[in-house]
């Protein structure tokens, strides 16, 4: 059995042949660095320093870890690293880490909360009894409190403040847990921490050993789902424009073989020529329908008149026949009437709204005509029933 991820499990639920490219078929890609991703790197390194020197009994003044975050910046920055946004240029971004690390510095200096017990550190997490399913880790800090209680802190350089919601169902810190109950036997509970230093925030939560099980017995099914997958299919979302695999995704590929040919090769593409064709067709197609059957209601209406003209209940051709009869059919509210919304009240009410199909008119008609609900309901909607006359045609074949 693998050894899976946080990371390898999402890239799964994200798109099964995204997983395959990435894990199984291990295929390379030129990635290109966001610079948000970038910034997180660097304000992380920043934040492990200040922990890591603590530990040796040197604590960093505020300028010289700004000096750090800088250099270190400088030394990594790369011009390919991708800027979304325009309007910003690098030194946004890198002010923007400057400001994290000062409001943080700011906000827990003199850093005594509690002790450091790691720092970037794997993890590793069984989730049975026999060891076939694991996971692994990495953790930013791992720090006991005087209480004796452990917490997982978790750095966010994120723009946007996630539901309290989000946080209570975040699979990959209260995994972290789980290894962290492991690996610490003494530890009477663990507490869960994110600092979204852009709000210049923390958030807290803790899980239940009841939580922790259900979420181990979660992840054991995802990992056999995953384990069992013979398809890998592809599941196109919003998140395809910042797949790194969509240059050779079957989805997309055909649109990479294409986009760069100049106008006149582009056009003499075989697939091209085929869906431009295919198009012209259905568009076609659609209005041949839509002609036909605007034929075939003055058809029907003609062979109605016809028949009521002549006194006939049958018309005859020359190989098939059509037989008019006249049926009574119950009219209900529209859509959007305030009529429509009382009937959807009452049977909601009357707990038949499932009978119904979510008010399916002929499903509801077919239950008044054969009468299989209460007396009693069935007169209460009489009120939104109108009773009409209507005749129907029913084409057969004369026989010899």
């Amino acid at each position: 059995m693998k050894v899976f991820s946080h990371s390898r499990l999402s890239c799964y639920e994200q798109c099964p042949q995204k997983y395959k490219l990435k894990y199984i078929d291990k295929v390379e890609t030129e990635v290109e660095q966001s610079i948000e991703a970038f910034l997180g790197s660097m304000v992380h390194e920043t934040l492990e320093k200040l922990y890591r020197d603590l530990g040796y009994q040197k604590v960093n003044t505020l300028d010289k870890l700004l000096k750090f975050f800088r250099s270190d910046w400088k030394k990594n920055w790369d011009d390919s690293i991708v800027i979304v946004k325009e309007e910003y240029g690098p030194e946004n971004y890198l002010k923007m880490g400057e400001r994290f690390i000062t409001d943080y510095y700011n906000k827990y200096k003199p850093f005594d909360q509690g002790r450091t017990i790691a720092l970037e550190e794997r993890i590793l997490i069984n989730l049975d009894d026999s060891g076939d399913y694991k996971l692994q880790g990495y953790i930013d800090r791992v720090m006991e409190s005087e209480a004796g209680y452990y917490e997982v802190h978790d750095y966010k350089t994120n723009s946007r403040l996630p539901l309290p919601e989000y946080l209570d169902n975040d699979r990959q810190l209260a995994l972290y847990a789980i290894g962290i109950k492991e690996r610490y036997p003494d530890v009477k509970d663990v507490r869960l921490v994110w600092h979204f230093l852009a709000f210049d925030k923390e958030i807290d939560s803790t899980r239940s050993e009841e939580e922790l099980e259900a979420l181990k017995k979660d992840v054991i099914v995802l990992i056999d789902k995953i384990e069992s997958d013979e398809k890998f299919a592809a599941n196109t979302s919003l998140l395809c424009d910042w797949c790194e695999f969509k240059p050779v995704c079957k989805q997309w590929s055909h649109l990479y073989m294409i986009k760069e040919k100049p106008e006149n090769e582009y056009l003499k593409d075989p697939g091209v020529k085929l869906v431009d064709r295919y198009a012209e067709l259905k568009a076609k197609e659609k209005q041949v329908k839509l002609d036909m059957y605007a034929e075939m209601e003055k058809i029907e209406e003609a062979l109605i008149a016809f028949g009521e003209k002549e006194g006939v209940d049958v018309v005859f051709g020359s190989k098939n026949k059509v037989r008019i009869k006249e049926t009574e059919q119950n009219k209900f509210p529209t859509k959007h009437s305030k009529e429509r919304k009382r009937l959807m009240e009452l049977l909601k009410d009357h707990g038949k709204w499932d009978d119904v199909a979510q008010l399916d008119t002929a499903a509801l008609n077919k239950i008044i005509q054969e009468k299989q609900w209460d007396i009693e309901l069935l007169d209460i909607l009489k009120e939104f029933v109108n009773l009409e006359m209507s005749k129907r045609l029913y084409l057969s074949k004369i026989k010899n």
